[in-house]
């Protein structure tokens, strides 16, 4: 029960397994089954958002599905834990597709309002999201100490899940009512017809893809994407096993985790200035490899210092040191792919982009759940998580061309990419 899970002192180690699992990989484990299904289901699923109308049916359809998740776990408790968890790993794979979803609506807002505008727009959303990810936490924080339940990291879960449908409620209803329904975004060859065969065809698209740009753009769109593989598998396990090695390793409570990435939100704001400067000086490439060498520095630092440290509340610093590289990590991911997308096939190469940043998602968080199993420390995972940004910068080091090589290969000039990045 909740008073008995209290009578334990703070310093208490729970050995024992559940479902033959260590309690800390559980966590680490919701990441990788919502990497199995990503893989699994995107190509499908993005075939859909391509080849037919239903886009803003599908974003809405996994909306409220999201929704209905996230209402069911207001109900979580000692009880309840493990279908929680079954369901906080479908959740995330809604997320995904209402991730894809969204993305798809992106070339068409290029087009209309012209790339320099949609760069920033989009920079405008994502500063507006971190933004909005920090009023939730301080909100949470806020209501839970003055109401007594800061210290039960049980009731504080069930607060944050009523606050996260209200809004859900509201924001999903107003977004997807202002989204429009769109035509296909590509023309189905004649005599293809009914759901399997759109499907055959664009799973077929999908590998043909992957040749045209294994053959046509070695210097710069390849490596691109195999980095983004890594990279973005590494960045976005970030959430579940930071938790772990925190709880862990750190000794943070609910109430300090919310702090903690609310450090990591308000370090994005001056991260998010250094990339367009970084990038003018540099260039995107260079200014990408250097936000992943640093971030794996800042990663290792944080993994073996920390759990040492006589004040757990350092952890905050750490915090907004990995905010302020992950400010700079986005906007100059999304600068570089910018340039590096071939002229003509921008929505074609957009979309593989997408299933690269969730192929190899799972695999992360199942290294780091196997370390902490075999009793090696939630330190050591994040530490083999972190590598994987940098085997992303090794990529672009030592197989990618030069700066100018990937402009003339994309078909994107010099003088162009410069003055955007001046613009930014």
């Amino acid at each position: 029960t909740g008073d008995e899970l209290k009578s334990y002192p703070d310093d208490y180690i729970c050995e024992n397994k559940v479902y033959g699992l260590n309690p800390l990989s559980l966590i680490s484990n919701i990441g990788v089954v919502t990497g199995v299904l990503a893989a699994l289901f995107q190509p499908s699923i993005g075939v859909v958002l391509d080849y037919t109308s239903y886009r803003r049916f599908v974003g809405i359809l996994f909306s409220a599905v999201f929704a209905s998740v996230q209402a069911c776990q207001i109900a979580i408790g000692p009880g309840t834990w493990f279908p929680m968890a079954i369901l906080m790993s479908f959740a995330g794979f809604c997320f995904t597709v209402m991730i894809m979803t969204t993305l798809a609506y992106l070339p068409e807002i290029c087009e209309a309002v012209g790339q320099r505008r949609h760069e920033a727009y989009t920079a405008r959303f994502t500063a507006k999201q971190f933004a909005f990810q920090a009023a939730f936490l301080v909100a949470l924080g806020g209501l839970s100490f003055a109401t007594g339940i800061s210290d039960d990291s049980t009731a504080t879960a069930r607060l944050s899940q009523g606050m996260n449908v209200a809004l859900l409620a509201v924001l999903f209803t107003w977004g997807w009512r202002e989204m429009p329904t769109r035509p296909p975004s590509r023309e189905l060859p004649a005599g293809v017809s009914g759901c399997l065969g759109i499907l055959r065809y664009g799973l077929r698209q999908n590998v043909l893809t992957a040749k045209s740009i294994n053959r046509e753009y070695k210097k710069g769109l390849r490596w691109y994407l195999l980095s983004t593989v890594f990279a973005q598998s590494a960045v976005g396990a970030l959430t579940t096993t930071s938790v772990v090695y925190l709880s862990s390793e750190v000794g943070l409570n609910a109430t300090d985790i919310s702090l903690f990435f609310l450090a990591v939100l308000v370090g994005t704001v001056p991260g998010s200035r250094i990339a367009p400067v970084l990038s003018e000086r540099l260039d995107p490439s260079s200014s990408w490899q250097l936000s992943m060498v640093t971030l794996f520095v800042i990663m290792v630092i944080g993994a073996f210092t920390l759990g040492n440290t006589p004040n757990k509340y350092l952890s905050l610093i750490w915090g907004f040191f990995v905010g302020l590289d992950l400010g700079w990590f986005y906007p100059t991911e999304n600068l570089f792919f910018s340039f590096v997308n071939p002229k003509g096939k921008e929505a074609e190469i957009s979309g593989f982009r997408v299933y690269c940043s969730a192929i190899l998602s799972w695999l992360p968080p199942l290294l780091f759940a196997i370390l902490v199993e075999q009793g090696i420390g939630a330190k050591w995972g994040l530490t083999v998580m972190a590598s994987f940004v940098l085997v992303a910068a090794f990529m672009l080091r030592y197989c990618a061309g030069s700066w100018e090589e990937i402009l003339k290969e994309s078909g994107r000039s010099a003088t162009a990419a410069r003055s955007f990045e001046v613009e930014l």
